[in-house]
């Protein structure tokens, strides 16, 4: 097995990885939650599943892309070994940021916005590099597929990274809505989603 191969093969188990993590760890807090079973079990598909519309948005993209002609992506489909490698890089980076930025944030992570209870405001570990780390991660797995082979993945990143920068003014207005002038300053001193990104840039990005 070569490098290019090796880190492929990382890529996928990264990936496996983030999504063992997030089963786990939904199911720990909702266990350990002072509530009935039945609110544990709500808690527990509440906080793991994203809002309906996005579970949605994904199966009309999964279906879309299956019915359309798979030679329509040819012109924009590669496979050059060096692009692999770097979007392979990108994937395990990105899979290593969400799982650092969900164990940090711990009880207060939800698959959607909402405040928890007694919950407190992460700025950090991941948290003083982007205010979104896990979104961020998102985008450098997403990206990293684009830079890999292109493709059809360029829909699926341009889905992404829409409902992502939503996400962002959704989560900032409920945040300055609990912690006030503390996001604020919070906000204004770290990007959302882009680490080092200029000031004038930082609300959104």
């Amino acid at each position: 097995m070569n490098a290019v191969d090796l880190l492929v093969r990382l890529a996928a188990w990264s990936t496996e990885l983030v999504g063992i993590v997030w089963l786990v760890t939904a199911a720990w807090f909702a266990a350990v939650r002072r509530d009935s079973a039945g609110g544990k079990i709500r808690h527990f598909f509440g906080t793991l599943l994203p809002e309906p519309w996005m579970i949605v948005g994904i199966v009309v993209i999964i279906v879309a892309l299956h019915l359309l002609p798979h030679g329509m992506w040819d012109p924009i489909t590669w496979q050059v070994r060096v692009l692999v490698a770097v979007g392979s890089v990108l994937v395990i980076a990105g899979s290593a940021l969400m799982v650092w930025a969900r164990l940090a944030l711990g009880a207060m992570w939800a698959g959607r916005p909402m405040i928890q209870q007694e919950h407190e405001l992460r700025t950090g570990g991941p948290y003083q590099v982007v205010r979104h780390p896990i979104y961020t991660g998102i985008l450098a797995i997403v990206g990293g597929a684009v830079v890999m082979a292109g493709g059809s993945s360029f829909v699926v990143f341009a889905f992404v990274l829409g409902w992502l920068l939503r996400r962002v003014r959704v989560e900032d207005r409920m945040l300055v809505g609990t912690f006030g002038s503390n996001y604020e300053d919070y906000r204004h001193q770290v990007p959302a989603l882009v680490p080092f990104a200029p000031p004038r840039a930082r609300e959104l990005v």
